[in-house]
């Protein structure tokens, strides 16, 4: 059973007047629809970046499955069933492990436990750590949860093949600057492409954004 299945029948168990205040919520929030909103709710914060702005994949060309998030903002890829990575194009690695799994199933395949609550393959408590978000990609500090992160977008220069790295992390060298910098590759679909982005930077402070920007003009990368 997936987590849409599961809120169906939450959402058929809720008084009448609590489902008219939930859907008074969706009609006054940005989804333009209840299923967008029962999106929202299921796909949740960005696991890489912290951003709000993400969506399933079930209309994401060369991926759909709505059980994949996709961040708009940075094109980082999970499965919202997990909370593991997914690559695109290929399905998370907790089916296999569902598949060899022991415990008695029905006649679907399905044993009755949530995949994000099953300790055999949820990897979502490792997803909500302390740890930090990213590095700088000036300064190499750490960017905490808590702290905001400030982003560099740029497109990619000519004779750039970037499209095989989309929603993956590469260390790109600054010949002028002698530095080797993360640089995130967002996906076809997020906001960050749609903005004229090929290759986003975090960065810890608006001082360290402006450095990388002069770093970067220098490279002769053209800012967004």
């Amino acid at each position: 059973m997936n987590r849409k299945d599961d809120f169906g029948e939450l959402w058929d168990a809720l008084p009448e007047d609590v489902r008219e205040e939930l859907l008074k919520a969706a009609e006054e929030s940005t989804a333009q629809s209840v299923e967008e909103f029962i999106s929202e709710i299921f796909v949740g914060e960005c696991p890489k970046c912290g951003s709000k702005a993400t969506k399933d994949c079930e209309e994401a060309t060369g991926i759909e499955d709505m059980t994949v998030g996709l961040c708009e903002n940075c094109g980082y890829l999970w499965c919202t069933e997990c909370g593991r990575s997914v690559e695109k194009g290929k399905t998370c690695e907790h089916w296999a492990v569902c598949e060899k799994c022991t415990e008695e199933k029905d006649e679907y395949g399905d044993c009755g436990l949530a995949t994000w609550e099953c300790e055999k393959v949820s990897v979502f408590e490792e997803a909500e750590s302390d740890e930090p978000l990213h590095e700088c990609a000036w300064c190499g500090g750490q960017i905490e949860r808590e702290v905001g992160i400030f982003a560099v977008g740029a497109k990619a220069r000519k004779g750039m093949k970037l499209k095989e790295y989309e929603g993956s992390i590469l260390e790109m060298g600054l010949v002028h600057s002698e530095k080797t910098v993360p640089a995130i590759i967002p996906t076809q679909d997020s906001e960050a492409k749609r903005s004229g982005s090929d290759i986003i930077f975090l960065v810890c402070s608006r001082e360290c954004g402006d450095l990388l920007k002069k770093a970067l003009r220098k490279e002769k990368f053209t800012l967004v």
